[in-house]
């Protein structure tokens, strides 16, 4: 029941909280079992992510010792969840999965939709954790039982976040091409082991071509950091609009691809890139700028013209942004506030404040609608007010990436007014670095020719 509420409410608000796109739906197949596998990096936001963006209903399996006391029992099975124990949780509790594993047999012999994720583990790093063998040998009794003519189909998935935990973050989700069982039954039946060894590690290899995956976790800030200074010119020298997530997502995998080749090849380069480009994001973190302010193209745009008409932008648009957020953002506000509070791991963070953010908004929208009511007892004035709350929602997260622009670009004039010797020193040191990465670009495109 909840999950025939919540999956519209969830694809409606998913798409508010994060900026999202995804490919690859042309890869589901029609009328067949399919076992959903994606990365876990987002505790209970992962599983709804997939659910609205399938077209098949999805039964899921996360962590049992999320199902605690009888409400959340029931909640959690009306959402279409159901508990996977793991090792760590007990061998106890593992006997249990059991039961779970029966009802994936059962789903799936119906030509149902499952989703588990191979990792058993949820972990906000950007690299896949070693999976386990449970969905492999759940996949593989299931074909047993149909002798190997069900055609049970596992369909990798890549979910990529730019920080999981903020909201207007990116997300970009990629559906991997579907990996067929059948093709595993003569292995199967001399080796069962063997069989179920090789499945897991063409899964895991298929869902590493789906994400973006750092090796070395030494580098994660790296490459958070050359995503900032250089993805804008990798997508331009390759002629990728800037604002597609799909072409960013893939930008992002071949700059960590880079670094992955170059840390094991030129690890003096990749020391010389860390001690240059860590420097020069802790300086623009202190000054509170963006790197994109410092980009040659940027820099010529700025001019008194400019300056006035991003001044005449504010002053018209700054109070219709004040009432939109006035109207849409306090339950955002406080769901934020109590899901730091609350959440002990990082990984539910997302999931305590978007679900909370979403519950407050229903009932704040509610109690506006309800004011309007009772204040002015006109019905078409309650059904305009009505429209005009989502609006100006909308037109506050479209306002507010450029309202923050403007605002770093007169802090940046304000800068070279009084500092200019600083964003000097900033723009020599981002020059700098931007040859460094086109040495190490070159280096690294030569080795795949």
């Amino acid at each position: 029941m909840l999950y025939n509420i919540l999956r519209p409410l969830g694809n409606l608000f998913f798409r508010i909280f994060y900026k999202f796109e995804y490919n690859g739906l042309k890869n589901i197949p029609a009328n067949k079992p399919i076992v959903w596998a994606p990365n876990h990096t987002n505790a209970l936001v992962d599983p709804v992510i997939v659910a609205m963006t399938v077209p098949q209903k999805v039964r899921f399996y996360a962590r049992g010792d999320v199902f605690k006391g009888r409400f959340v029992k029931w909640a959690l099975n009306s959402m279409n969840m159901s508990p996977m124990f793991r090792l760590q949780e007990g061998y106890s509790e593992i006997k249990k999965n059991d039961k779970s594993f029966e009802e994936c047999r059962n789903l799936l012999a119906n030509n149902k939709s499952i989703l588990i994720f191979p990792e058993a583990i949820c972990i906000q790093k950007r690299r896949l954790q070693p999976l386990k063998k449970g969905l492999s040998r759940i996949v593989f009794q299931t074909e047993e039982n149909f002798e190997f003519k069900k055609d049970v189909c596992v369909i990798p998935v890549g979910l990529n976040y730019s920080d999981p935990s903020q909201f207007r973050s990116k997300l970009f989700m990629e559906i991997g091409k579907p990996i067929s069982i059948q093709k595993y039954e003569e292995q199967f039946k001399q080796d069962k082991a063997k069989a179920i060894n090789s499945f897991t590690k063409s899964l895991e290899q298929e869902m590493s071509r789906l994400i973006v995956i750092i090796k070395n976790p030494d580098n994660d800030k790296l490459v958070a950091g050359i995503e900032q200074i250089y993805m804008h010119q990798w997508l331009k020298e390759h002629r990728k609009n800037e604002k597609s997530l799909e072409n960013q997502y893939h930008a992002s995998k071949s700059i960590a691809d880079m670094v992955n080749y170059l840390d094991e090849q030129d690890p003096k380069l990749i020391e010389t890139l860390n001690e240059k480009v860590l420097a020069y994001t802790k300086k623009l973190k202190k000054y509170n700028l963006r790197d994109h302010l410092l980009r040659p193209e940027s820099i010529n745009k700025m001019n008194i013209g400019t300056f006035i008409l991003e001044f005449l932008m504010l002053w018209i648009g700054m109070p219709i942004y004040a009432i939109g957020l006035a109207m849409n953002f306090p339950p955002y506000y406080f769901a934020k506030k109590l899901a730091i509070k609350k959440t002990k791991d990082i990984e539910f963070l997302a999931s305590i404040y978007s679900n909370l953010a979403m519950f407050f908004w229903i009932i704040y929208y509610a109690l506006q609608l309800l004011a309007v009511a009772l204040i002015f007892r006109n019905w078409m004035l309650l059904g305009i007010y009505a429209i005009v709350v989502p609006m100006a929602g909308g037109y506050v997260l479209a306002f507010y990436p450029r309202m923050k622009k403007i605002f770093g670009r007169w802090r940046l004039l304000r800068m070279v007014r009084k500092e200019r010797n600083k964003v000097e020193e900033l723009i020599r040191e981002r020059t700098e670095i931007i040859e460094d990465l086109k040495i190490a670009k070159e280096e690294y495109l030569a080795s795949k020719n």
